[in-house]
């Protein structure tokens, strides 16, 4: 081996030249390769597609669109919501919906306009008699069904106030145009915002425009998709109104665009100050030697992983600053011995020497590397799988550059101009380094110990280590969309839902409507502080026929079906999708970390699951009621980080153990 390794010496040198111009051709063509990397922040880079949560996402996307962006309008102080309607308001809304609807990636558009529209067309009647009106019929069903005769006075009196407040409107004048009318629609007998009416005007000073994207979009489809809803609702102010426009969308959009360019601005601020610590602290000839090698390894690394399809994501995007690191310190500790060689042995063949004495140990460290980093192959995680791949490649291949590159360049630079230079070792950090080898042997014992409570040390604290799985932190939090997101957190106190869909035989049954009734007010009932609101067409009645005071009572499957008949085009896909059978609920949901939202996701979930609500009631045979979107991808990612997160530590060491045990064989 030492004959390999002394010939490579010798003719990597003497061939400067044709090595060179190899080397040239591989980099153009691994160049050519790192063009094709693809960048990775859909949820197939944080969840498996055989997982379950991975597969209902999917199904309720397809179902139900993808992401949603928020566009919230803050009145100014002094003014309510009611005053958003005005003639001009309004009219640009109309204009909004519009040209948010031809967007290319826009699958609904819900406005406050268009919200007002449903309980306008719930509470009045062609036939000019309220009681006739969808929301009429329901009370007054709700109102033979309750069983509490007292209960049946309470809902007689709020309906009878109802109706007198109806009739102050004459109806010539029950347009948006007028205030009044606009008031009744939005306020509720009791002077609140109507329940159903929540999840777009949270307050009286809030109201929401919900655009909802194509599902199972591309990354890059969601991204301009968002980007033209902001350009559509940011164009032009509200009489009365502050507009913030954002999402998840923008967000995910923000970390992909952060990937493109800030890996580029992350390379060059590491590659600006390891440039530094050469000049200054590696006192040798060609001393930015070692930085062009990784600059090569580098390409040659990424280019491989292009051709091999290891996808960039925001976890394999730190393989950058830690094949960085590794590479250059292979490339320093090769050029450092060919000078030391040269200029401390005097050696008669330098870059043999080096070759032959530095060249095996290299190898085995890389070994040592890529079985470390193929221990990550094991998590659950597929980003984390990547970046192990990543980082084993890119060690393997940094590790041939380090060897081959500075054996060339330094042979034929000795073979035509030997170096004479001074000691090099006479540095302040070299001399620190002789000064610990010169340690006494009787510290080995406690040096050895103290390495052993470091890892002792460790062992206890990992169960501590903090998980930051929030995609929310992982931008810079000074940037717009973390202000904007802050912003619609502040005011309404949600930026974030986690949706369930509901599939039955009969999506309009009693059965059906009955049950979708009582996981979602039993829910907010449990998570009050967060699950804010439920959005769906079975709880508009539910909220409807709802009052103080009475017995809780579902609606009616007709009357559900009354309700999907008059609603708003968009509303009745954004909600139902009687193809499939299936019910959209969706739940606005409060502030919290992914640690905080898996705690009522998974209860929810295993609840479902179990066959009966945790009131006792049985969930129908037919029905299959399923959590999805966003946060439940999020909690799903956290599952699957944490799940085995220490075992990849141990499997690390062992396989390292293993094969250093085999290589010097001996444990």
């Amino acid at each position: 081996m030492r004959r390999v390794w002394a010939w490579m010496a010798l003719n990597f040198g003497k061939r400067a030249g044709i090595v060179g111009t190899i080397g040239l051709a591989i980099t153009l063509i691994l160049g050519i390769g790192a063009t094709r990397l693809d960048f990775a922040t859909g949820q197939d880079s944080y969840l498996n597609k055989d997982e379950q949560v991975y597969q209902d996402n999917v199904a309720y996307q397809d179902l139900f669109g993808g992401q949603a962006m928020l566009t919230l309008f803050t009145m100014d102080d002094g003014r309510d919501v009611v005053d958003l309607f005005t003639q001009d308001n309004v009219a640009h809304l109309e204009e909004i919906a519009e040209e948010l609807r031809a967007v290319d990636g826009v699958e609904t558009v819900v406005t406050p306009l268009t919200a007002l529209q449903f309980t306008e067309n719930l509470a009045v009647d062609d036939s000019g008699d309220p009681t006739q009106s969808p929301a009429g019929r329901a009370l007054l069903g709700a109102r033979e069904r309750e069983p509490d005769p007292a209960a049946q006075e309470v809902r007689l009196a709020d309906s009878v106030t109802t109706l007198e407040r109806l009739d102050a409107i004459p109806e010539g004048q029950r347009s948006f145009d007028n205030p009044e009318w606009v008031r009744f629609l939005l306020f509720d007998n009791r002077d609140e915002i109507r329940k159903s009416l929540r999840p777009f005007f949270p307050d009286e000073t809030h109201a929401q425009l919900v655009t909802r994207l194509v599902g199972n979009a591309s990354l890059e489809e969601e991204g301009t998709a968002s980007e033209r809803v902001q350009e559509i609702t940011l164009a032009e102010p509200f009489d009365g109104a502050d507009v913030t426009s954002t999402g998840a969308p923008v967000l995910l959009k923000d970390i992909n665009d952060y990937l493109r360019g800030g890996m580029f601005t992350l390379g060059s601020i590491a590659v600006a100050m390891m440039a530094v610590i050469l000049v200054l602290l590696f006192g040798v000839r060609w001393r930015l030697l070692p930085l062009g090698v990784i600059l090569i390894g580098l390409i040659w690394s990424f280019g491989l992983a292009g051709y091999l399809g290891i996808p960039l994501s925001i976890v394999t995007i730190a393989g950058l600053p830690v094949m960085l690191g590794v590479g250059i310190d292979y490339a320093i500790q090769m050029h450092s011995r060919v000078e030391e060689e040269v200029v401390i042995d005097r050696s008669a063949h330098p870059i043999q020497e080096a070759s032959v004495n530095l060249g095996p140990a290299l190898l085995v460290v890389t070994f040592d590397a890529v079985f470390a980093f193929l221990a990550l192959r094991f998590a659950r995680v597929p980003m984390i799988r990547d970046f192990g791949l990543l980082l084993a490649v890119g060690i393997a291949v940094i590790c041939v550059a380090s060897i081959v590159v500075p054996l060339a360049t330094l042979g034929i630079r000795e073979y035509r101009s030997p170096t004479k230079g001074k000691d090099f070792s006479r540095g302040p950090l070299a001399r620190l380094v002789v000064w610990l080898g010169r340690l006494p042997v009787r510290l080995a014992l406690p040096i050895a110990l103290a390495s052993a409570a470091v890892f002792a040390g460790g062992i206890l604290v990992e169960d501590d280590l903090r998980i930051e799985s929030d995609p929310e932190e992982w931008v810079n939090q000074d940037s717009d969309v973390i202000r904007d997101i802050d912003t619609i957190k502040a005011e309404t106190g949600s930026s974030a839902e986690m949706g369930v869909f509901v599939e039955s035989a009969d999506v309009f049954s009693d059965e059906t409507v009955a049950f979708v009734h009582d996981v979602a007010t039993e829910e907010m009932a449990r998570y009050p502080d967060d699950l804010l609101t439920a959005s769906s067409i079975v709880t508009t009645m539910s909220f409807v026929i709802e009052m103080p005071d009475t017995t809780p009572l579902p609606p009616t499957g007709e009357d559900v079906r009354r309700a999907y008949e008059v609603a708003p085009p968009d509303i009745q896909r954004a909600l139902v999708n009687p193809d499939t059978g299936a019910l959209n609920l969706v739940f606005r949901t409060g502030p919290g970390s992914l640690e905080h939202r898996a705690v009522y996701i998974d209860a929810i979930r295993d609840e479902l699951a179990s066959g009966s609500l945790d009131d006792g009631s049985a969930i129908p045979e037919n029905v299959r009621a399923t959590p999805s979107g966003l946060a439940v991808v999020g909690v799903g990612l956290l599952d699957n980080i944490e799940s085995n997160r220490i075992l990849l530590t141990y499997l690390a060491v062992a396989f390292v153990f293993t094969f250093l045990a085999l290589r010097l064989r001996s444990v």
